[in-house]
């Protein structure tokens, strides 16, 4: 009796060690399965790219998407930055230890590569576009997302949740900004439209934001009345930006100019002001003439603001429509 149960024993323990070792083998698929998983996106290139379902080691081209990846959970599977200036405080500490790739407009391929990526995230610019040849030759996806309006902030922080696992984490932070929103929109109500300018400055020329820039956008949904918006649609025909024109400006005479310095702030005012201050016109202007010129911040208006747009918004809100 004694014989049969020790037998009997010895069975139940080998099946039970067959069994654990097969819910082993199974879980280490299904890791493994998961970890292999793809999905095929279109990107705003008019591609179709196949990346992972969640990338381990992504690389992001521009502030923008660091901002909005960082956020949506995506921290410690970033692995390359863009240099750059125009990032949050808490976003430049987390990430202070990953890798920099270069500007935006001349990231390092060499670098990229090194990095071994399996997901690099640009937007939908030229130096952006002739990295796709180089890097799908090393079997590296690449992403193209614009980001050129509110909704596009928000479909992109849903999106980078899904890359990451965390939508929880990115779902929360679509509700703050979607609350930090309609407090700053609240700002508008009972407001009268004022006639505003947006002057985008760079060293070598100075242009005018239409609407259809992400910053121009802003001021349309804030109420303001946007003259670049009221030139000919065929000189601005789908650009955010078009050449300044200081006998257009005198014309509109708007109630309130924003500039936005890109490149050296210093450099760029100081042309700014050999440029438009030296000419008559532009004292005779109605927003000049009330002090209401505003040098809007590097970090929140050269760039996609990303998660901080309502900080953006506000700003612009409250010198909009002073009380």
């Amino acid at each position: 009796m004694n014989s049969k149960l020790k037998i009997a024993t010895f069975l139940i323990i080998c099946l039970i060690a067959i069994i654990g070792a097969f819910l082993a083998f199974r879980q280490n698929d299904n890791v493994q399965s998961e970890a292999n998983a793809t999905r095929t996106v279109l990107d705003d290139a008019g591609r179709e790219v196949l990346i992972p379902a969640h990338p381990q080691r992504v690389v992001l081209l521009n502030a923008s998407h660091l901002d909005l990846y960082y956020y949506a959970g995506g921290a410690d599977t970033i692995v390359g930055k863009p240099t750059s200036e125009a990032l949050a405080e808490e976003v430049k500490e987390g990430l202070k230890t990953v890798p920099e790739v270069g500007v935006i407009h001349n990231p390092s391929v060499e670098t990229i590569l090194k990095l071994q990526p399996d997901l690099v995230i640009g937007i939908n610019v030229p130096f952006h576009q002739q990295l796709i040849p180089v890097l799908e030759k090393a079997n590296i996806p690449v992403l193209i997302k614009s980001l050129d309006t509110y909704e596009d902030v928000l479909d992109t922080l849903k999106f980078y949740g899904e890359l990451t696992g965390k939508q929880e984490i990115a779902n929360d932070k679509i509700n703050e900004i979607q609350q930090e929103y309609s407090e700053a929109m609240a700002k508008t109500q009972g407001q009268n439209s004022p006639k505003t300018l947006m002057i985008w400055g760079a060293m070598d020329s100075f242009n005018m934001a239409t609407s259809k820039s992400f910053a121009g956008d802003l001021i349309h949904r804030l109420g303001g009345s946007n003259i670049a918006d009221n030139v000919d649609s065929i000189a601005k025909d789908n650009s955010g930006f078009i050449p300044l024109s200081m006998e257009y400006i005198a014309n509109q005479d708007p109630e309130i100019i924003f500039i936005v310095t890109h490149g050296d702030p210093e450099a760029v005012k100081a042309n700014l002001d050999n440029t438009l201050r030296s000419n008559p016109l532009w004292q005779d202007i109605k927003a000049v003439k009330n002090n209401n010129v505003h040098v809007l911040p590097y970090q929140l208006f050269a760039v996609n603001p990303g998660t901080r747009i309502a900080d953006a918004l506000n700003i612009l809100a409250d010198d909009m429509y002073k009380k």
